[in-house]
């Protein structure tokens, strides 16, 4: 087992590593079929935003949808293939940039200083400069977690080789899988629905993400999707106000003018239904349904992350600066968008119409905004809704279906911020301070990039069994942790068997053993 059985040099760690081996050698059993598969993804957030978030909700932990019975917890690696941000042919993984937890929390003193003779910002630790420097992004890392396979940074479904301008992931992502072994589709996000995760996850295939026309069509145009959600909506500003003048610009994240004159005209070959309002949104909670549905809520980037604050610092301006010190639901809320809660429940609405069983990714893709930025209070915020949006799943698939059928999963796809406590530039991994429900914890930012740090992984439901088969080593901080790509995995394994394809040949009498997915 390559890379999963590289040893950390403590005895503990190697004997921990040998029996889990043993382990999965005993029972590699088969895992059941699932009639819904559900991930949850959390852009840009690692152990700490979701400890401050229930600390801020709660006032402790334990209380969330995806702390109780029922449910197994992993650390889960995020590393890339490499840090090239464009393909190269190389299919080797970078091993200098692999997850070491030894070198990720290593205390002693380390200044690394830029060009200039700056230090970089990321405190004086050598655990904090290794994390900085082998981070991946999420087009990488949501690639793994869509099909498998490691890929460069920027990457959407598309592998770094064998060929020198990589190749697209065709027919491989789960997306794509799912929608050939009979279930419907869907992916929502609280950003541009063609960005990063959402396009990765819903099967797109493009050597960098940021052709978001392009990512858009490509959304739209395919046969694997029955419903997609999010912003990126080219007529309004982060306030819900409308752009004036407008520009071609405006419509990246939609398709472009043509494509969204279509979508309004109800005249897009896909046959998509385009829901805009929150009332919109609202409406497809509960009830019929149409088809298929892409929901642009009516924001330009996010939902709630980008909209205007108040001069918290006193400086005479309202800027992001102000943004970075407002606590959480400090300034009012956009009240002209949903919330990622009811586009959940809208999505569930209309997938589960379908009666096909379905396939659902939601991301919170605002946290890694707010992380990016340095803004703990609306990281809060946003991470606030991610965890409604779990118990808003966990709550559907008691009432509507059961843990039996469905599979649920819900993670990060890497940490954002180097988030730690409020003492954690001077004191390596400082702990998050806990001020009680209500109040903001204390917490500072060492970074305002991705790192490679662990993140957390909860499941629940249908075919979990198969991370304990799949365990990469142990962690003293996190325990026992996966890779990213056993998301996929996970998620491929519980999806229902290929259908057989009957043969003219033998008169529709007998089964080719061919199956279609083949």
């Amino acid at each position: 087992m390559p890379d999963r059985m590289r040893a950390n040099k403590p005895l503990g760690r190697i004997v921990f590593v040998f029996l889990v081996c043993l382990l999965a050698a005993g029972q590699a059993s088969q895992a059941a079929t699932a009639k819904n598969i559900i991930l949850l993804i959390s852009d840009g957030a690692g152990y700490n935003c979701f400890e401050a978030a229930s600390y801020y909700q709660y006032g402790r932990t334990g209380q969330q949808a995806y702390e109780q019975p029922g449910w197994v917890s992993y650390g889960c690696r995020t590393t890339p293939l490499t840090r090239v941000t464009k393909p190269n042919g190389e299919e080797q993984q970078d091993t200098d940039i692999l997850y070491d937890p030894a070198k990720a929390w290593d205390k002693a003193a380390e200044t690394v200083f830029d060009r200039n003779n700056n230090p970089p910002g990321t405190g004086p630790f050598k655990g904090y400069n290794f994390l900085k420097t082998t981070y991946t992004d999420s087009a990488s890392a949501a690639s793994a977690l869509a099909s498998g396979v490691k890929t460069y940074n920027t990457a959407i479904g598309y592998a770094n080789g064998p060929d020198p301008d990589g190749k697209p992931l065709l027919r491989q992502t789960i997306a794509e899988l799912a929608k050939r072994r009979g279930l419907s589709t869907g992916v929502i996000t609280s950003v541009p629905w063609s960005h990063a995760t959402p396009a990765s996850i819903g099967g797109v295939h493009n050597a960098n993400r940021d052709h978001y026309e392009a990512i858009a069509n490509e959304m739209l145009d395919s046969r694997h999707l029955d419903l997609i959600m999010g912003a990126g909506h080219p007529e309004f500003d982060d306030n819900a106000a409308p752009r004036e003048p407008m520009r071609k610009t405006d419509y990246k994240y939609v398709g472009g003018p043509d494509t969204w004159k279509q979508l309004v005209d109800g005249k897009h070959r896909g046959l998509w239904k385009l829901v805009q309002t929150k009332a919109e949104f609202e409406t497809l909670m509960n009830g019929p349904t149409p088809a298929k549905v892409v929901g642009t809520a009516q924001a330009a980037n996010t939902l709630q992350q980008g909209r205007r604050t108040r001069d918290w610092n006193s400086d005479g301006y309202t800027d992001d600066l102000d943004k970075r010190v407002s606590p959480a639901y400090g300034d009012p809320l956009n009240q002209a968008v949903p919330t990622l809660q009811t586009m959940t429940r809208a999505a569930l609405n209309v997938l589960h119409n379908r009666r096909t069983g379905f396939f659902l990714m939601i991301e919170g893709g605002a946290v890694d905004w707010c992380n990016h930025a340095n803004q703990p209070g609306r990281m809060i915020e946003e991470m606030s809704d991610f965890n409604n949006a779990i118990r808003t799943v966990a709550d559907w698939v008691e009432t509507h279906s059961n843990w039996d059928e469905t599979l649920v999963i819900v993670t990060a796809d890497h940490e954002t911020g180097m988030l730690f406590g409020p003492e954690s530039h001077k004191v390596a991994f400082d702990r998050i301070v806990n001020n009680g429900a209500g109040n903001m914890p204390g917490m500072r930012y060492n970074c305002m990039n991705h790192t490679n740090s662990l993140v957390p992984l909860f499941a629940r439901g249908v075919g979990t069994d198969l991370f304990d088969q799949r365990l990469l080593g142990y962690d003293l901080k996190r325990g026992a942790y996966v890779d990213n790509t056993d998301v996929f995995e996970a998620m491929k394994s519980v999806l229902p068997k290929a259908k057989k394809v009957k043969s003219p040949a033998d008169g529709g009498k007998k089964s080719r053993k061919k199956s279609r997915e083949e």
